[in-house]
């Protein structure tokens, strides 16, 4: 590959009820671009900012509290790539979120993240391995440690489409419901398709995970499907990006639920709207909004959130 879209990988930031793990899911796919040609480049960033949530929850664990609420929010990461050769990429980083909740200080999110990749570059396609490790407090208390790598190909066509395969695995380890313990392993494939002289792009993916947990009730195979359009534009004088997409997963539990008498059957829509605009060279202002529709035969995996969040992003 010799165009800007250097290799795609596993990216990112984590996503769920409170703000946690999507990431075991594998289906955060991001693009690293070629900035600098020196062999190794540093980037970080910090971000501050408030958002309202209608219905504060945990997913990880069923729980809702019906309620809604307004929590304060930081986020800081440092990433590093060593361009090892003009095939070989190596990238590492770690970031830290924070969420602080105004009244149920017990859905408090700490959540801490380190990943690493390496990617090789072939003449008609790219291959690349990466690593995550993370860990979650909520309510200050240990909560979970995740531990994912994958195996990853990819390879771009005639400069406007790219199709990235990877093979995922996953540990979960709850601290204090190991019945919840589980292995997971799955597989995803997404298509992108870049377009308007690479100003905007589609992102088309699907993903099948198996998760084996401790206990049988809480064991699952999940299908995903995820669409997201993504446009950088022009806005007051300033460069502006607009991005809009959806997840939806169909869930099939393998073994009776005690209490309900019968499998779980899950069903999960996330849909999201975001609107980031740089205010300089460093700084950026971000507003999203979100509805997360979870459906589910269990009385207490089946509720809705809408979430507002505006967020200050300072890069460097």
């Amino acid at each position: 590959m010799t165009s800007k879209y250097r290799h795609f990988k596993t990216s990112g930031r984590c996503h769920c009820a409170t703000g946690l793990l999507l990431l075991a899911a594998g289906i955060g796919s991001g693009i690293t671009w070629a900035q600098s040609d020196d062999a190794l480049t540093w980037s970080g960033s910090l971000e501050a900012g408030a958002e309202y949530n209608s219905n504060v929850s945990v997913s990880e664990l069923e729980s809702a509290t019906g309620e809604a609420d307004s929590s304060a929010n930081v986020d800081a990461g440092i990433n590093a790539n060593w361009q090892a050769s003009e095939r070989l990429s190596v990238d590492a980083g770690y970031s830290f979120s924070g969420q602080r909740y105004q009244d149920f200080d017990a859905f408090d999110l700490d959540l801490h993240l380190l990943y690493g990749d390496v990617s090789y570059e072939f003449d008609q396609f790219s291959v690349g391995t990466n690593y995550y490790h993370a860990d979650a407090k909520l309510g200050g208390d240990d909560f979970l440690t995740l531990k994912q790598y994958s195996f990853y190909a990819g390879k771009l066509f005639a400069d406007q489409w790219f199709v990235r395969g990877a093979l995922n695995f996953a540990d979960k380890t709850f601290d204090d419901f190991a019945q919840r313990d589980a292995d997971t392993e799955g597989l995803s494939l997404d298509l992108f398709w870049f377009f308007n002289e690479g100003n905007s792009n589609l992102v088309l993916g699907y993903a099948f995970d198996d998760e084996q947990a401790r206990e049988p009730a809480f064991s699952y195979e999940a299908d995903t499907v995820r669409l997201r359009y993504t446009h950088d534009f022009v806005l007051f004088d300033k460069e502006t990006e607009f991005g809009v997409g959806t997840r939806f997963q169909d869930r099939n539990y393998q073994a009776v639920t005690p209490g309900l008498g019968a499998r779980r059957d899950d069903r999960q829509q996330i849909t999201d709207a975001r609107l980031e605009m740089s205010l300089n060279e460093a700084l950026a202002a971000a507003i999203q909004v979100e509805r997360g529709n979870y459906q589910s035969n269990l009385a207490s995996a089946d509720y809705t959130e809408n979430r507002v969040s505006a967020t200050l992003i300072l890069s460097f």
